[in-house]
């Protein structure tokens, strides 16, 4: 489990992360949703210990962040991360040097399926393929625990159903997904709990599947009370 614990993180005395608290669970799909500027991003770099925090504390299975626990973690942010000079060939062969959980067969398999082949330059590929090869990159590590920011950001309606797909069939039982997305109604159908985050905050929290059954809701209802007051 991943524990926020009154964290805060203030860029020029603006609170991005203001005293917030939450928990990810195992094995769950766990979405972070909320309106531009309220601290989407912020929270899952803070989570990998890419952003320091001014107070508060970050616990991933009971420890704080250290070197130890990275290979628990994957970071797919929503800007390309790579070093687009590589092959997908001599990316994978980069990860593998860095990651002991790395799975070449994994990430083979997902390159076959996206029809893709291990010789291209990673500079020659269009956006669509280049956000291919992150979620790759992003799956093939096995972390435990694997954070995906704004994956479908500029992706054509086909592709997202595509990763979407990914998601649902590389995710191991005890391995959970933490995501932000703007794409709410693609991803309606395959997250288990949702937080959603206003002005640095977690306004509201909630189980999808639950809030469906109980209230007829969905998660674009539960943003509008949140943000529409309705």
């Amino acid at each position: 489990m991943i524990e926020i614990k009154n964290v805060t993180k203030i860029y020029k005395k603006l609170n991005a992360l203001d005293d917030i608290s939450f928990n990810i669970k195992e094995g769950k799909i766990t979405c972070i949703l909320g309106i531009n500027g309220v601290g989407k991003s912020t929270i899952l770099k803070v989570i990998c210990g890419l952003i320091k925090i001014d107070s508060g504390e970050i616990l991933i299975d009971n420890e704080k962040i250290n070197h130890k626990i990275y290979n628990k973690l994957a970071f797919v942010p929503d800007i390309d991360n790579h070093f687009t000079q590589l092959t997908i060939k001599e990316s994978f062969e980069f990860m593998k040097e860095f990651y002991e959980n790395w799975e070449d067969e994994k990430a083979y398999e997902m390159l076959e399926m996206f029809n893709l082949t291990e010789d291209r330059l990673i500079s020659s590929l269009s956006k669509g393929n280049k956000a291919r090869v992150k979620i790759i990159l992003g799956f093939a590590q096995n972390a435990k625990y694997t954070l995906l920011d704004e994956p479908f950001s500029g992706i054509d309606i086909f592709k997202r159903e595509e990763f979407i797909g990914v998601m649902a069939k590389y995710m191991n039982e005890d391995q959970s997904i933490i995501i932000t997305t703007h794409e709410i109604s693609e991803i309606e159908m395959m997250v288990d709990d949702v937080i959603i985050i206003d002005e640095g905050k977690v306004a509201f929290s909630f189980n999808a599947e639950e809030t469906r059954e109980i209230e007829g809701k969905s998660i674009v209802d539960k943003m509008r009370e949140v943000y529409r007051g309705e």
